[in-house]
């Protein structure tokens, strides 16, 4: 087995120093797939090469950058799905449906103004919120330089995506301007009130104050313009609906569920194969087919163009419809309803 290289060595091979410190996790942290101290010299030549960076600094930033073996930890924990009469539980409750109405109520200008000009509705917009840092009180712990260096250099299977994030941070950074090793956030790199990875917030983040900075932090209303804008850029369409049951033959429904989550069938095909919407929908509405694991058994749902949009924020179907569905008790809870959840 060949010995592992930490954070601290390949930096210490690519910079031409000795004598960084170790953190306790260090071992723990170690990424094994040839990862080298020649990558991050690598990095380090390209962000000088195609951004203009200079070069002493970022050797100096890299030099105190330190593994994070609890962000290699939770990256393999969150790869271990959970049924979603489980997973449910943990977005769709009192507190993000009670807390989101309170939300709505607070950040009713922002909300109403982000609905015209997006087309997104309100309830989506703050069940988001809601599902990522519970209305901005959890936003992350981690420092996002740390974070996204770990996994761009020690996690394997999503080094390159990870590199491209690390490299828009930096970007990012000069650009609002902020020091790269001040931000918090997830132990992914997301920040702010929205959970955006850096390449999003460069993209997506919009100045919904109207203060004359994006400011995804500290700011209700430029996380409510930014996250409607992410959904309206990936597609949504206004009043369209986003899943439905479907009652059918199991074998069929699960064959059709291995196609993946992009929908690419119209609901007439599905209803010739057996798969029934239990609500009338457009027969000609591309669909695709997802499966729910409940307490009493597994359902089967039709996905729409709106629930492959929602996936764009996180790849999970689980995340999408739990989204989904808190958005609908959110509005009945603004609406003076009351949840069955």
């Amino acid at each position: 087995m060949k010995r592992r290289h930490t954070l601290a060595a390949m930096a210490a091979a690519a910079l031409g120093v000795s004598g960084l410190g170790r953190t306790a996790g260090e071992a723990m942290a170690q990424s094994g797939a040839g990862a080298t101290g020649a990558q991050l010299d690598a990095f380090i030549d390209d962000m000088v090469t195609r951004h203009r960076f200079e070069r002493e600094a970022l050797q100096k930033l890299f030099s105190r950058v330190r593994s994070q073996p609890q962000v290699l930890g939770a990256m393999q924990a969150q790869a271990q799905p959970r049924p979603w009469f489980d997973y449910r539980l943990a977005f769709v409750n009192r507190a993000r449906i009670v807390g989101g109405a309170r939300y709505w109520q607070e950040n009713a200008p922002a909300l109403e103004r982000a609905q015209v000009q997006f087309g997104v509705p309100a309830e989506l917009v703050v069940a988001t919120i809601a599902a990522e840092t519970l209305f901005g009180k959890t936003t992350g712990v981690h420092p996002v330089l740390d974070a996204l260096t770990t996994l761009a250099f020690e996690f394997p299977r999503r080094a390159e995506f990870f590199r491209g994030e690390l490299e828009q941070f930096l970007l990012l950074s000069r650009e609002l301007p902020v020091d790269p090793a001040t931000p918090r956030g997830s132990f992914a790199g997301a920040m702010g009130i929205p959970q955006f990875m850096p390449s999003s917030y460069r993209r997506f983040a919009v100045d919904f104050d109207g203060d004359g900075r994006i400011d995804l932090f500290r700011s209700n209303a430029d996380a409510i313009g930014s996250v409607a804008n992410y959904y309206r850029e990936f597609g949504w369409v206004s009043g369209a609906p986003v899943a439905v049951r479907a009652l059918g033959p199991s074998e069929i429904a699960e064959e059709q569920a291995r196609r993946g989550i992009k929908p690419h069938s119209p609901v007439s095909a599905l209803r010739e194969l057996g798969l029934v919407p239990a609500s009338e929908v457009d027969p000609q509405l591309p669909a695709m087919v997802f499966a729910l694991v409940q307490r009493e058994g597994t359902e089967y749902w039709l996905g729409f163009d709106n629930f492959w949009v929602i996936t764009r924020y996180n790849r999970a179907v689980h995340y999408a419809m739990a989204v989904n569905e808190l958005a609908r008790e959110i509005r009945v809870a603004r609406n003076g309803g009351s949840s069955r959840s």
